[in-house]
Formats: structure tokens, sequence, C-alpha cells
């Protein structure tokens, strides 16, 4: 899989996630994707900038050429750019850098096997979902068009994460596992569920953005990371 396709899967399912509660919606202006709340609203959330194979200075031109209003931009670069160049590019051009995640895909050919106790189990309606203890400060909700994996006890949630389908690809979404629950193999258990149910249904490439500490746990599930996204905000409104 090559970035761009990448990026794509990344931009349709940000967007569809987002658009659960109000349209967020993805166009290209100059090369430059733009998602932001469609039709405009009066509190409209921040607009997200994503750049790939242009320069900064040509970036920021195209931004202000077409009077974007205060926005995330998200540079993605391949690994082997200099990072640093990058970066102070845009702190000369009136960015302040914000977060640096990575890039990463799956081919889905070799698919790990890991299960937890309590096992991982796939959710398929909201009604299942209100049946599970969850923490009250993460109430989730079904998704339609979105496949859902959790893993609880009688007493509360342990973890979850989703998989978000773009054509014949997927985006991993919000993995996460509650603090007291980490380290004991179920976030490995939960990605492994998910990656097999990616490939049963077709599923040519899985995709994700990493944290620093998430880096560390997609390569032993198979990712192989291919780009770096560095997060910039306008240092001035």
């Amino acid at each position: 899989m090559d970035t761009e396709r990448a990026i794509n899967v990344f931009v349709q399912a940000f967007c569809a996630g987002k658009s659960q509660t109000y349209p967020y919606v993805p166009s290209k202006i100059e090369g430059l994707w733009v998602m932001r709340d469609h039709p405009p609203r009066k509190k409209c959330r921040k607009m997200e900038v994503i750049a790939h194979g242009q320069d900064p200075e040509a970036v920021v031109a195209i931004v202000k050429g077409a009077d974007l209003d205060w926005h995330f931009l998200c540079h993605i670069h391949e690994s082997h750019e200099d990072y640093d160049r990058i970066r102070n590019e845009y702190k000369t051009l009136g960015y302040r850098p914000v977060t640096t995640e990575w890039l990463f895909v799956h081919d889905l050919r070799s698919v790990p096997l890991s299960e937890s106790n309590p096992p991982v189990t796939e959710i398929f309606s909201q009604e299942e979902l209100d049946l599970v203890p969850q923490v009250a400060s993460q109430k989730r909700k079904f998704c339609v068009n979105q496949r859902l994996f959790g893993c609880w006890n009688e007493e509360t949630d342990i973890g979850w994460v989703r998989s978000i389908p773009v054509g014949q690809d997927a985006w991993v979404s919000a993995l996460h596992v509650h603090n007291i629950y980490r380290r004991q193999g179920f976030g490995m258990a939960l990605m492994s569920k998910l990656l097999t149910r990616d490939l049963e249904t077709g599923c040519e490439y899985s995709v994700l953005l990493a944290t620093a500490a998430g880096s560390k746990l997609y390569p032993r599930l198979g990712y192989q990371e291919i780009a770096t996204l560095q997060m910039f905000c306008p240092i001035h409104r």
C-alpha cells in the first residue's frame, strides 16, 4: 500500500467517525485534503488540513489562498524525509508544532492470534452494547458500518477498538484499554480479533495512526510504518 492510498483511508474514516454527530466532510483544494463541518454552522469544529507530497511553503500558500479559517495542519511525509527540516520550515512560516504520530499499514497476510480472559467479543447492535457494563465517562454508541470489539467482565469494561471499512481497506479507530488492565495482553487480543475479522470480510489492508507508545505495540502485530504525521496549528488566529 502506498502512502496516498493510506491517507485516503485515514481521511474517509476520520470524517465518517466525526460525522456521527454532524456531517464532517472531506474535499480537496489544490492537492490538500480539507476536512470540516458541512454545511457550516454557528459553532463549527476546527477544520483539519492534510498535506502530502508538497513543500511546507507551497502548502501554506495554498491555505492562505483558500482563505481557510483557523485549522490544524497535518503534514504527512515519508519516514525517510528530514523530520526536523519540515518542522522548522513550518515554524518559520508561522505554525506551532502540536504533536507527531506515525502511519502504519498491515497487509493481513499473517494475522497474529492472541486471546484474553475474558475474551474479546464483537458487538452487533446498540441493544447488545447497552448490556455491557461501562465506565460512566466512557459510554459508547454503536455505529452502523463500523465493526466494534470489546472486552469486559461482570463489573466493568476493559477495552475497546473499532474497525471502519473504507473501500477494500479498513481503519483502526479508538483502541483503548483502561489503565488498570494495561500490559496484560488485552490490547493485543483486541487487535488480533479486529484483524481477523478484517481479513474474513475481504479487507486488503488495515491502516492506523500510532502515538509514540502505540508505535511499539503495532509492529508486534505485523504493522509496518510507512510515513510520519506532524501536526501544526497557526501561531496567530
